[in-house]
Order: structure tokens, then sequence, then C-alpha cells
């Protein structure tokens, strides 16, 4: 008699652990799958920044490539535009500092060396003091602009 009732409990126990187990099973894989789309969301939201401010510091680089153009094709040198210089060479490094602090160190390298290389051809002119000067600033920009957006895009894949 005592096995009649004993199996129906067993039965009722068992059900109830599996039951358990089954529960904790899937909790458990949904907290992971919930940690893997937090995860997949937050690295989409940081390369979204990072995108931003590498769209910035282009943007301030070519303010400043328009600034040496003024400067060396266009023959302008007054006070508004040494302001605008100074204000574009000063915005360009903020923008780079700001790849420094969320970049990988060679993407940082690769800016910081376009940014020299801006400055200088803002500061110095282009090396070739033949016309057309809007031309030279460009070619005297264009290598470390491209491995600049040649490393970006390595990176951003």
């Amino acid at each position: 008699m005592t096995s009649t009732t004993f199996l129906p409990f067993l039965g009722v126990v068992l059900g109830g652990l599996v039951s358990t187990l089954a529960q904790y099973s899937l909790g458990r894989a949904s907290e992971r799958a919930e940690v893997r789309r937090s995860s997949r969301e937050r690295a989409e939201a940081r390369r979204n920044e990072r995108v931003a401010h590498l769209v910035d510091f282009l943007s301030a680089v070519q303010e400043a490539e328009r600034v040496a153009v003024d400067r060396y094709h266009h023959h302008l040198a007054d006070e508004q535009w040494q302001a605008r210089a100074k204000q574009s060479i000063d915005r360009m490094w903020v923008a780079q500092k700001t790849i420094h602090m969320l970049c990988a160190s060679e993407v940082n390298e690769s800016a910081r060396r376009l940014a020299y290389d801006v400055q200088d051809v803002i500061r110095k002119g282009p090396d070739d003091p033949e016309e057309p000067q809007d031309e030279k600033v460009w070619a005297y920009i264009r290598p470390s602009r491209r491995a600049f957006l040649d490393v970006v895009r390595d990176h951003l894949e």
C-alpha cells in the first residue's frame, strides 16, 4: 500500500524537480542572450561614437585645408585669416585628442601625422612655391590623409 502512495509522490517530486531545472536553464539562457544583445548594442554605440568623432576630425582637417589654400593660393594673410587659421588649427587638435581617447593607437598616430602635416602646410606653405598653390597644398597633405583614411577603414571593419 505504501508503494502505491509513494510512487505518485515520487512522480510529483521528480516532475517538480525537472520543471524547476527547465525553468532555471531557460532563465540562464535568456540572461545570456540578454547579455550578448546588450554587448552588441554597446559595441555598436561605441562604433557610432567613434565614427562621429572621426568625421568631426575630417571636417576640422578640411576646414584647415581651406585656410591653407586661402593663404597660399588666394594670398590672404590679414588678421581675419590669422584668426581663422588659429581657430581651425585649435579645432583640428581638439578633434585629434578626442580620437586619442576613443580609438586604437594606430588610428591616433595616423590622425596626429595628418594634423601635423596640415598645421605645417598652414604655417609654412607647400614645399613648391610655383602656381597653382591649391594643388600643392593638397599634394602636401594627401599622403597622410590617405594613410589616415586607410587605417580608419581597416579599424572600422
